[in-house]
């Protein structure tokens, strides 16, 4: 059954050599004849049986490119490509930043799909994106977006494997613009359409278009759908409970930057300015944040009453950056010199003009010492990887980007963090503030429509405090009418040790996803996360994340590293 197209014309010149072959007798070449017709059909039955579903599905996919979105939702929009991608046997790839919240981190994604249709696009003006749809078979019926983060400008459709791994049709974008990887705003210079795009519209056209594309592949109704996103992701995560709260059934935001504009200017000219040495570098350094972290741990290490190397409730840490300074004259690994004392206490200083008033509430807190780097000091905020976020110092580079290319409809001439005036500079970022941040607290539509949202935060985040999170679930708390009536739809949990969306010392793997999904289609509200650490690929230890405010305590028996050795402990009910 095996016999190719080659080998049935092989065949075929044997026939013919037999039948011009004199020596044949006129009735053999009759009886030669009439066999190989006979057999003909076969070898291309053969041939073709196997590749026909192939074919079909190949047919399937490369229609796609032929559909008219010109006057769909969201639209204008153009595919530019539609074509059947195998998966490999080792799996799915996760992208250059590998995430915490789905399960695991490993670098390969096992799955089910062995194929999948990739279409790539975009919507007017310049909101490119990929959407994977698995299948018909291997589809679960549901449908899932993953925003970019940071200054987004690039498309990865790695992005979309974690969900696509499940079975979701499963799409990302590229936030409405291109631009090199990393803090790149060149590209929003006096273009206020494309700021527009970035800061709100992009994610919602995107979404639309990639669900119309979806119900037209599948030829059904899309079940369910959710969003995810990290950082600047997890900022349009909130903005679309806020601003179109009927695009998604469950969200799942982590790290939300949602003042936006303040932490791009205010705070990361406050930071940048705390720990500056005079001449574009930090007085900070990798055996500075070893000291802290050292220190930070002998003091706040064993806070749910068991040692675990973790701070576990960093609000309650009060350790201060004086308790190590260098003895006078001297100097060493362990401690700290005046200078960089001085720093570290501005980094946990909230950021305020010269009345004292507030500007940005959110400052570096105990644990977020191991992602300093690429923040505070210049190097690698992200582990280095091939295509990944070149080396950096961070809060010394972001304001000079959003100032001069993202505040104003016109570019400015100057701005940038050394140079940020905080008694006169914040009241120029009105428009700014308008345009990107995500800042309300009604989100009484989304709850409404049985939306549900769990957001998570990694206490060890060097690139935005986890206390910004309490801050923003307190805000909704109170706008919607108490705890019971936010639990209901909206929860918080916050992962002792991990940095700015995964990575980190702490308790990586853990599934927020999957908890998401059961209270969104199961109604089961998730209680508790469980949280570990692996080492080597072994499961190291284990703890319970429950909604905050509810803190995770040792009960005092059995193994330490297991979940259930810890109790619930509601510091609000004290």
């Amino acid at each position: 059954m095996g016999r190719n197209f080659p080998d049935a014309l092989g065949s075929w010149r044997e026939i013919r050599h037999l039948v011009q072959d004199k020596s044949t007798s006129g009735m053999s070449r009759v009886a030669i004849l009439m066999a190989f017709c006979l057999i003909l059909p076969a070898l291309g039955a053969a041939q073709n049986a196997p590749g026909k579903p192939h074919n079909a599905e190949n047919q399937k996919c490369a229609a796609l490119a032929q559909m008219n979105l010109e006057n769909a939702p969201g639209g204008p929009a153009v595919i530019m490509s539609a074509r059947l991608v195998d998966v490999p046997p080792s799996g799915l790839e996760q992208g250059f930043v590998i995430p915490s919240g789905y399960g695991s981190t490993s670098s390969q994604i096992a799955t089910r799909i062995h194929q999948y249709c990739e279409v790539a696009g975009y919507v007017a003006p310049q909101n490119k994106f990929l959407l994977r749809l698995p299948l018909p078979n291997d589809w679960n019926q549901n449908f899932f977006f993953n925003a970019c983060g940071g200054f987004c400008g690039y498309l990865d459709g790695r992005k979309c494997n974690l969900a696509l791994a499940r079975g979701y049709a499963s799409a990302t974008g590229n936030g409405g613009h291109d631009s090199a990887l990393g803090f790149d705003g060149v590209w929003a210079a006096n273009a206020p359409e494309l700021q527009k795009d970035f800061g709100w519209r992009s994610n919602h056209v995107v979404t639309l278009i990639a669900k119309a594309i979806t119900t037209h592949y599948y030829g059904r109704p899309i079940k369910r759908s959710y969003m995810a996103g990290n950082s600047k992701g997890g900022q349009a995560v909130l903005l679309e409970a806020q601003k179109f709260p009927d695009d998604f059934d469950g969200l799942m935001p982590s790290a939300p930057v949602y003042e936006y504009t303040a932490r791009n200017t205010i705070a990361a000219a406050w930071f940048a300015q705390a720990v500056s040495d005079g001449q574009g570098g930090s007085v900070l350094n990798a055996a500075a944040a070893e000291a802290v972290h050292k220190s930070v741990l002998e003091h706040c290490g064993a806070q749910a009453g068991v040692e675990e190397g973790l701070v576990t409730d960093p609000p309650s840490c009060k350790w201060q950056p004086e308790m190590i300074l260098c003895a006078s004259g001297s100097s060493g690994q362990d401690c700290l010199n005046a200078k960089q004392v001085a720093a570290v206490k501005r980094l946990m200083t909230p950021a305020t003009n010269s009345k004292g008033e507030i500007l940005y509430a959110y400052p570096y807190i105990p644990g977020t010492e191991t992602q300093w780097e690429g923040w505070n000091y210049f190097g690698y905020f992200i582990r280095p990887t091939v295509g990944g976020y070149p080396p950096r110092f961070a809060n010394l580079d972001l304001p000079r980007q959003f100032l001069r290319y993202f505040v104003d409809e016109k570019m400015r001439e100057k701005g940038d963090a050394l140079s940020f005036n905080f008694d006169r500079d914040p009241a120029t970022l009105d428009r700014a503030r308008k345009m990107y941040d995500a800042t309300s607290v009604d989100l009484r539509a989304f709850k409404a429509r049985d939306g549900k949202m769990l957001m998570w935060h990694g206490w060890a985040d060097g690139a935005i405090a986890a206390t910004s999170s309490i801050g923003y679930y307190e805000s909704v708390m109170k706008f919607m009418g108490g705890r019971k009536q936010t639990e209901d739809f909206f929860r918080l949990y916050l992962v002792p040790g991990v940095h700015h969306g995964g990575g980190g010392p702490g308790l990586t793997e853990f599934d927020a996803l999957t908890a998401l999904e059961n209270w969104v289609e199961k109604g089961q509200p998730p209680e508790k996360l469980i949280a570990c650490r692996l080492a080597n690929g072994i499961v190291e230890r284990c703890r319970p994340l429950f909604p905050y405010p509810v803190l995770a305590h040792y009960s005092g028996k059995s193994d330490p590293k297991q979940a259930d050795s810890f109790i619930r402990y509601d510091p609000s009910q004290r």
